[in-house]
């Protein structure tokens, strides 16, 4: 199933969500750069005057506009946005596979008026949950089908072939994402710590230097402090290494319940209800993955 396929409210709190982690990560960037460039300019102190009022006024406007950044952010919401957004997309996309795959509450058993009322119910329910973000949903993708015509073919087809695709294109494609996002999020946790610790070091050396030579009129010091905090900040604000060890544990739960149900033997079970429940124990595994990501950026 690509996007498309998915529920209106789905690809509404998908697209809200990635555009303003865009736009948030844009403005912090952006907020770390110009305090880093109020830093840099002071790095010499000038004798001629009309040199350090050059200087001053740009610190002035590095640090004006430092500030106009921060109170965007503040005002604009997108890290609440970008996670509300997020939260708003998955639950519709977990309610979408228990749908499709005739799991728990969506059973096969029944009509298929009963099937999708119920689906569109609980649709409601969740978006009732997210109406703070309603603004900032788009009309276009609001007003696109809640139950498409691929989830009602899906719902149709026989469980064994419900299972090939649940199988392949949720359980083992989340798998490779996990894996993949959480080796990401682990390369990307020990470059930044050691260029912090880099910076941190030769802030220390510089130190020294101003030591044994006062009467220097370079200083360096400011500047590396602010590249040091910042380089700390884009951590704190990426969470690497939280979000490695999540997915890592997603990973490991995911990959132990698709094991157990591997090793079934289908023939002398039920399996329609054996599928459905493994489909609620892997949604329930994804969703506390997605649940520990919205903690963490609620810190």
């Amino acid at each position: 199933m690509n996007q498309n396929d998915f529920p209106s409210f789905f690809i509404a709190g998908d697209n809200a969500s990635l555009q303003a982690q865009k736009n948030y990560l844009f403005l912090f960037r952006l907020d770390l750069i110009l305090m880093c460039i109020a830093s840099i300019v002071t790095i010499y102190s000038f004798n001629e005057i009309e040199f350090r009022k050059f200087i001053y006024y740009l610190v002035f406007f590095s640090i004006a506009g430092a500030l106009i950044t921060s109170l965007i952010l503040k005002i604009k919401r997108y890290e609440d946005i970008w996670y509300r957004g997020r939260a708003l997309a998955e639950s519709c996309k977990t309610l979408t596979w228990r749908y499709v795959t005739c799991s728990e509450f969506f059973e096969n058993t029944l009509s298929t008026s009963e099937a999708q009322q119920r689906f569109i119910n609980r649709i409601k329910e969740i978006y009732d949950q997210f109406k703070d973000i309603s603004k900032d949903l788009k009309s276009k993708d609001i007003s696109k089908s809640i139950i498409t015509d691929k989830m009602s073919e899906i719902r149709l087809l026989s469980v064994e072939e419900r299972e090939e695709i649940y199988l392949k294109e949720r359980v083992r494609d989340q798998l490779q994402w996990y894996s993949s996002k959480s080796e990401f999020n682990e390369k990307k946790y020990s470059k930044w710590f050691w260029i912090v610790i880099i910076l941190q070091l030769v802030t220390l050396c510089f130190a020294i230097f101003l030591i044994e030579y006062p009467e220097s009129n370079f200083n360096l010091v400011s500047a590396l402090t602010t590249f040091g905090a910042s380089g700390f900040s884009w951590l704190q604000v990426k969470n690497y290494q939280e979000n490695k060890e999540a997915y890592l544990t997603a990973t490991s739960e995911l990959n132990l319940i698709l094991a157990d149900y591997e090793s079934l033997d289908k023939s002398q079970l039920n399996r329609e209800s054996e599928f459905a429940k493994f489909v609620l124990d892997a949604e329930n595994a994804m969703s506390r993955e997605h649940t520990m990501w919205l903690a963490q950026k609620r810190k």
